[in-house]
C-alpha cells in the first residue's frame, strides 16, 4: 500500500471510496453546518451525511493533509498506514503501565496493532484507526495509580477521539469502560474523577447524536433485526480468518462477513495457558472457602449439566413436555440456562475470587475478553450458522438509546482482540518471570516474530475509480446522475468521482439509504425515466451512461424522453433531460371511505383503513397485472387526486395504474392512466 499512496485502495474500492469520500468530504465543510449535513449525495435529500459515520476524529489528521496538498486518497491511504504503528504503540503503553517489562508489552503492541483481525477489517479505516481504546484504558490505569489529573486529560481526549472516530466504539466501549471501572475503581475517590471526565468529555458529542437522531427519525430510518443477524460473530469465528492471511488462509473456509475473529494462536495459546496456570496456583495456595461458596457452586455445576441434558434431549427423544410446566422442543433455551449456569459456577471459583480480590489484570482482562466476544455474537448466537442460544446479553443492550441503530454485533471483535492483547501480556510476563532479562529478550523476540508471521497479509490493491473529464464541463445543468443506480460499484464509483467534478448526485452509497432511493431503482428497473423527471421536477438533469455496461438499454430510455446529448468522453456519453414541469396544487378535503373492495386477497383490505403504518393490504406475490381495487364513497363525489400511503413498504406501488371513476348508474371511464412511478418518488 505505501508504494500505490495516491493510486490504490486496500482490499477493494467499496468501503474505501466512501470513507475516502467522507473525509474529503470533512475538509470542504465545516462540521454540524448546514453544508456539512447536506453532502452532494442522494439528491435532493437533506442531512445525507448523516447516513454514514462521520470519521472527525481519523479527519484530524487527513483534514490539514488535504489542505496541504495531499489527494483525498493520499491522505486516506496515510491514515490507514499510521493506525498500525499508532495502535501498537498505544497497546504497548498500556501493557506495560501494567506488568513493567517492555518484552511483555511488545506482545501486546504487535497482538492488537498486527492482529490477523485487523487484516480482515483492512477496508474499513474506522476499525483500524482504534488506538484511542487502548490509550484511553492506559489513561485510566494511571490515574488509579497515581491520581495525577493529567491522566484524566488523557483519559477525556483519547475517549472523544475515539467516540468521533468510530461510532460504534461510542457505544461499545462503555461496556467495557464499566467493567473496568467496576474492578480496578472500587474506591469512590477512584471511579468519581474518572466517570466525571468521561461525561466532560462526552459533552462535544451530542450535538451530533442530537443530528444524528433528528435527521434519521425524520427519513424513518432504522435497522431492521436480519441485520443484527447477518452481522453477528458465529462461535467459530474465533477460528475465522480473512482469506488475505498466508499463513491461516485455510481458516477463511468458516468466515462470514464482519465475523473474521481469529486473534492468532500465539494470542490464543498464552491466553489460555496463563487461565490453566492462574486456576493451578490457586489450587495449590490452599486458599479457603466457605463450605457455603463450596455448595452453592457444587449446586450450579449440577443444575448446568442437568440443563445442558436437557437441551441434547429433544435431539434424542423429540420433544416432550412435563404438564403445562416444562415444554422442551429445542436446545436453545435448556442450553443458555445451562451456559448461565456454568458462567455463575466459574465466577464463585477459588482462582476468580482470588483474582478479584487482588485486582489481577490477567483475570480481569481474560474475562472481559470473554465477554467481549460472547457479547460479539450479537442478540441471538449461533454455532456454525445454527441459533444455539435463546438470548444473548447483546440482546439486552439493544434495549437501550443506541445500541439498535448500529448493525453490526461482531465489531466488539476489535474489544475482544485488546483485552486478549493484554492478557497475553500478562501471560507471557507471569510465564518468564523467573528468567533472565538475555533469556526474556530472546523468547520476546521469537514470539513476535511468530505473531508477525502468522499475521502477515497477501497484497491487495484496489484501482480507484476514473475521473471523467466531462463531467467537468461548466456547461452542464442540474444535479448528476450515473444509470443504472442501485448496483454498489456504480454507485461507489458515481460517489468517488463527485470529489473531482464536485457536483450534487442522484447516486450514493452509505449505511442508510433514503427511502425515495428504494422507489427511484424500482422505477428504474422498468426503465422508467420519468421517474427521474419527477425528481428534477422544474430544473433539468445531467445523466451519464456507460458504452461497455447497458447501453443501449438506457440510451433508448433517454431517446425516447428526448433527451439532449451534450458529450462523448471515451465511453461515457453525458445527457441533458428535462425535468417535468411543476403541477398545480390540487384543493380539497380527505374524504370519507364507505368501503373498499379488491380483486386480490380481500381478507386484507381492512388492513388499508385501519391507521396501523405497520399493516398494509398486499397482494400474495410479484404484480401480474389486472388487480383491481374498488373504492366506494358511499353517493357521487368530485375527486380531486387519489392519494396512497405506503408506510414502509415503499416498493409495493403499482407499477401501472389505471384510475376509473363511476356514478351511482354503474358507467365508468377512465381518469387517469399512467405510470404510478413518479407520483411514489414524489411521495417518498
Amino acid at each position: 500500500l505505501a508504494a500505490h499512496l495516491s493510486t490504490g485502495f486496500p482490499h477493494d474500492a467499496f468501503d474505501p471510496a466512501l470513507n475516502s469520500w467522507i473525509l474529503w468530504w470533512n475538509a470542504q465543510s465545516v462540521p454540524l453546518t448546514p453544508r456539512w449535513l447536506n453532502a452532494p449525495m442522494f439528491w435532493p435529500v437533506p442531512g445525507t451525511f448523516t447516513f454514514s459515520e462521520h470519521l472527525l476524529g481519523i479527519s484530524v489528521l487527513t483534514t490539514p493533509l488535504q489542505w496541504l496538498g495531499s489527494s483525498p486518497i493520499t491522505a486516506f491511504n496515510l491514515a490507514v498506514l499510521l493506525s498500525f504503528p499508532l495502535c501498537a504503540i498505544a497497546a504497548h503503553a498500556l501493557a506495560f503501565t501494567i506488568v513493567k517489562r517492555h518484552d511483555a508489552a511488545v506482545v501486546a503492541a504487535l497482538v492488537f496493532g498486527f492482529s490477523p483481525y485487523r487484516v480482515s477489517q483492512m477496508s474499513h479505516v474506522q476499525m483500524l484507526w482504534t488506538f484511542g481504546l487502548p490509550l484511553t484504558l492506559f489513561a485510566a490505569h494511571r490515574y488509579v495509580t497515581s491520581r495525577q489529573r493529567r491522566w484524566l486529560v488523557l483519559f477525556g481526549g483519547s475517549w472523544l477521539l475515539q467516540a468521533m472516530s468510530n461510532g460504534y466504539y461510542m457505544l461499545f466501549f462503555p461496556v467495557l469502560l464499566a467493567c473496568w471501572l467496576a474492578w480496578f475503581g472500587r474506591a469512590r475517590s477512584e471511579w468519581r474523577p474518572v466517570v466525571a471526565a468521561w461525561i466532560a468529555a462526552s459533552l462535544p458529542i451530542l450535538p451530533f447524536v442530537w443530528i444524528y437522531e433528528r435527521v434519521h427519525a425524520g427519513l424513518g430510518l432504522e435497522r431492521d433485526l436480519g441485520e443484527f443477524l447477518a452481522y453477528s460473530a458465529d462461535l467459530t469465528s474465533v477460528f475465522s480468518a480473512s482469506p488475505q492471511l498466508i499463513l491461516w488462509q485455510s481458516l477463511s473456509r468458516w468466515s462470514r462477513a464482519e465475523g473474521e475473529l481469529f486473534p492468532g494462536a500465539v494470542a490464543l495459546a498464552l491466553v489460555v495457558a496463563g487461565g490453566a496456570a492462574g486456576v493451578l496456583r490457586a489450587r495449590r495456595a490452599g486458599i479457603e472457602e466457605s463450605i457455603r461458596i463450596r455448595r452453592a457452586r457444587t449446586t450450579l455445576i449440577v443444575l448446568a449439566i442437568v440443563a445442558g441434558l436437557v437441551a441434547v434431549s429433544p435431539a434424542v427423544i423429540g420433544p416432550w413436555t412435563i404438564g403445562t410446566i416444562i415444554s422442551v422442543s429445542s436446545f436453545a433455551k435448556p442450553l443458555t440456562v445451562a451456559m448461565v449456569l456454568a458462567a455463575l459456577a466459574t465466577i464463585i471459583t477459588p482462582s476468580f475470587a482470588r483474582g478479584w480480590r487482588r485486582q489481577s489484570p490477567l483475570t480481569f482482562y481474560s474475562s472481559a475478553a470473554v465477554l467481549m466476544f460472547v457479547l460479539s455474537l450479537g442478540p441471538y448466537p449461533t454455532l456454525a450458522g445454527r441459533r444455539v442460544l435463546f438470548r444473548a446479553p447483546y440482546a439486552w443492550l439493544m434495549t437501550l438509546p443506541g445500541y439498535s441503530s448500529v448493525r453490526v454485533p461482531a465489531r466488539f471483535g476489535m474489544l475482544f482482540i485488546l483485552c486478549l492483547a493484554v492478557a497475553a501480556a500478562c501471560a507471557f510476563a507471569r510465564f518468564t518471570s523467573r528468567l533472565s532479562p538475555r533469556v526474556r529478550v530472546v523468547i520476546a523476540t521469537f514470539t513476535a516474530m511468530a505473531i508477525l508471521v502468522e499475521s502477515w497479509p497477501a497484497t491487495f490493491i484496489a484501482a480507484p475509480p476514473p475521473p471523467i473529464a466531462a463531467l467537468n464541463r461548466a456547461g452542464l445543468e442540474g444535479p448528476l446522475v450515473e444509470l443504472p443506480i442501485g448496483l454498489i460499484d456504480r454507485d461507489i464509483a458515481a460517489l468517488y468521482r463527485s470529489i473531482d467534478h464536485r457536483r450534487p448526485i442522484v447516486n450514493g452509497y452509505s449505511g442508510f439509504f433514503p427511502p425515495h432511493y428504494l422507489v427511484l431503482q424500482v422505477a428504474l428497473r422498468y426503465d422508467d425515466l420519468d421517474a427521474l423527471r419527477e425528481l428534477a421536477r422544474g430544473r433539468s438533469l445531467t445523466v451519464m451512461i456507460d458504452r461497455t455496461f447497458q447501453f443501449d438499454r438506457w440510451a433508448s430510455a433517454l431517446a425516447a424522453r428526448h433527451a439532449e446529448l451534450l458529450a462523448v468522453d471515451g465511453n461515457a456519453y453525458v445527457y441533458r433531460l428535462a425535468g417535468t414541469p411543476a403541477d398545480p396544487v390540487l384543493p380539497g378535503e380527505r374524504l370519507a371511505i364507505q368501503s373498499i373492495d379488491a380483486s386480490v386477497a380481500p381478507d386484507r383490505v381492512s388492513k388499508m383503513l385501519d391507521g396501523d403504518w405497520t399493516t398494509a393490504w398486499r397482494t400474495p406475490g410479484r404484480q401480474q397485472g389486472g388487480e383491481t381495487v374498488v373504492v366506494d364513497l358511499g353517493r357521487e363525489r368530485y375527486v380531486a387526486a387519489v392519494r396512497m400511503d405506503l408506510g414502509r413498504l415503499l416498493g409495493d406501488f403499482p407499477h401501472i395504474l389505471v384510475i376509473e371513476c363511476g356514478d351511482e348508474r354503474g358507467q365508468w371511464e377512465t381518469c387517469w392512466r399512467g405510470s404510478a412511478d413518479a407520483a411514489a418518488l414524489r411521495g417518498a
